[in-house]
């Protein structure tokens, strides 16, 4: 009698434990698609800008058929690129799955430990300067958000660890088609799964994934510069704007200015994940820990650059950086967590860093470049807050987590929505002026141009011209660039 008790409520526990998991993962999926619908809005609000307006026109067109030639051999990147600046409904398609699938693929890496809603979050934690150079510009997206997604399922597959042929075959063409996108990540994944090989052999692990993933980022990176593109002499990308003697120029004004000081709310999140994870909470390491990401959250909100410090003031923020990553290296080291968190605490710093440490004497450099990074760093901010008293499983964190998720998103669908609003309405006041045989017209700046890139170029530049031709408006036609001003708020403040 007693055993037929037992196998009831063990019967019993089982089926509610069924019930849990199908509601998690239909919890899971609700959320994934929202997720996926804010992507596909935001991919229809945007605005084509800068070198969209080049891939969608017959520019983009006289490239492909040169195949990029003399260009960049970034082939799969300019190929989407292409493709989602000229159909509406292949760009929704891809801004939406490529985006959601990189929130879905941080929490695989992360085991599933993480919800959703903390890895979106992370995501539009994401500094402005980066989003408007990548989400908010569809020539950014395509070379950067792309890459990281694919290189996210790499690591997806290779922390798999098994001798799988299809796995071993999938991730060596992953690595191959990952490496024609962005040369940083063409350099650094071959130094990764490199240095990953040999960490295979030191821990005794299986190595086949590993060596897939090189021999496929070796072929994919001699595909991409074989392109003459980077064997011309004083070319932007050429090898020979390679200079190692900007390297201490870089290291304490752009490198550090986007890498580090940029992402002072990461900073930040890493000073209280290493206090709560010391074993003594004194004075001395409230200090420590806190000093350097307070002060560069504080300049950060002061929108203080490299440009208005001195050559002393730069020095020092170096010493706060050099002392920060320091402690952060020996609070990971000295925590008491499992040694197999530790490793991926410092694999994905390293690879963070291994990813924008080619642009320490290369250019161009720009905010873009910082996406994977960021997406790395915070993976390791996760496996660390795994092992704090910071419960992510529990519902009023993931509540207020999931209420900051809606305010953001509302957020940036209302700047997006108001910016193609007010496009719209300036093309057609353009259109309207130049019907009447104008020469000289007013062409107003979007109200916030910032969650985008190059959305009002100067007249008379290259990407003026660019703007003009796609929009069938005469090269001779001059803009006169002014500020935004609503013209109903204009008139209430006269009548005041």
């Amino acid at each position: 009698m007693e055993n037929t008790n037992n196998v009831g409520v063990g019967s019993r526990v089982t089926n509610e434990r069924k019930k849990r998991i199908r509601k998690g993962a239909k919890s899971n999926f609700f959320i994934l698609l929202a997720i996926f619908i804010f992507y596909l809005v935001i991919a229809w609000l945007l605005i084509l800008s800068g070198d969209d307006w080049a891939w969608g026109g017959d520019i983009g067109q006289a490239r492909l058929d040169n195949h990029f030639d003399a260009y960049n051999g970034r082939y799969f990147g300019n190929i989407i690129e292409m493709i989602i600046t000229r159909n509406l409904f292949a760009r929704l398609l891809i801004y939406s799955i490529v985006n959601t699938g990189t929130v879905f693929l941080i929490r695989e890496i992360l085991n599933r430990k993480v919800a959703y809603v903390y890895c979106f979050l992370l995501i539009l934690l994401l500094p402005v300067s980066f989003y408007s150079q990548t989400y908010g510009w569809l020539a950014g997206f395509a070379n950067y958000n792309t890459s990281t997604f694919l290189f996210l399922l790499i690591i997806y597959l290779v922390q798999k660890n098994r001798d799988s042929i299809f796995l071993c075959v999938s991730i060596l063409v992953l690595a191959l088609l990952t490496q024609l996108f962005i040369e940083n990540v063409a350099i650094a994944s071959i130094l990764i799964a490199g240095i990953g090989l040999l960490a295979a052999f030191i821990f005794k692990e299986r190595v086949l994934s590993y060596l897939s993933w090189l021999a496929g980022s070796t072929i994919g990176a001699s595909i991409m510069f074989s392109n003459s593109a980077y064997h011309i002499e004083n070319n932007m990308r050429g090898f020979s704007n390679a200079d190692l003697n900007t390297f201490s120029s870089m290291l304490l004004t752009d490198w550090t200015e986007l890498y580090v000081k940029q992402n002072a709310l990461l900073l930040l999140f890493f000073s209280i994940v290493m206090y709560l994870l010391a074993e003594k909470k004194t004075l001395g390491k409230l200090l420590l820990y806190f000093f350097p990401s307070s002060y560069f959250m504080l300049r950060y909100l002061l929108e203080i650059t490299w440009r208005q410090q001195s050559m002393p003031v730069l020095i020092i923020e170096l010493f706060l950086i050099f002392i920060f990553l320091t402690s952060l290296l020996f609070a990971i080291s000295k925590a008491s967590i499992p040694l197999s968190s530790k490793r991926r605490a410092f694999s994905y710093i390293t690879i963070s860093l291994l990813l924008v440490a080619p642009f320490l004497i290369v250019t161009p450099y720009g905010p873009r470049n910082i996406l994977t990074s960021y997406v790395f760093l915070g993976l390791a901010l996760f496996e660390l807050i795994l092992h704090t008293k910071i419960n992510l499983a529990d519902r009023r964190n993931q509540k207020v987590a999931l209420t900051f998720v809606f305010c953001i998103s509302l957020f940036f669908i209302g700047m997006h929505g108001v910016n193609r609003y007010e496009e719209s309405q300036r093309i057609l006041h353009l259109k309207q002026e130049l019907n009447t045989n104008q020469t000289e017209v007013n062409l107003k700046r979007l109200p916030y141009e910032f969650i985008g890139h190059d959305l009002t170029p100067p007249d008379g530049s290259v990407q003026s011209d660019r703007q003009k031709v796609h929009y069938n408006i005469s090269l001779n036609t001059k803009f006169n660039i002014e500020n935004y001003s609503d013209p109903s708020l204009d008139e209430l403040l006269e009548n005041k």
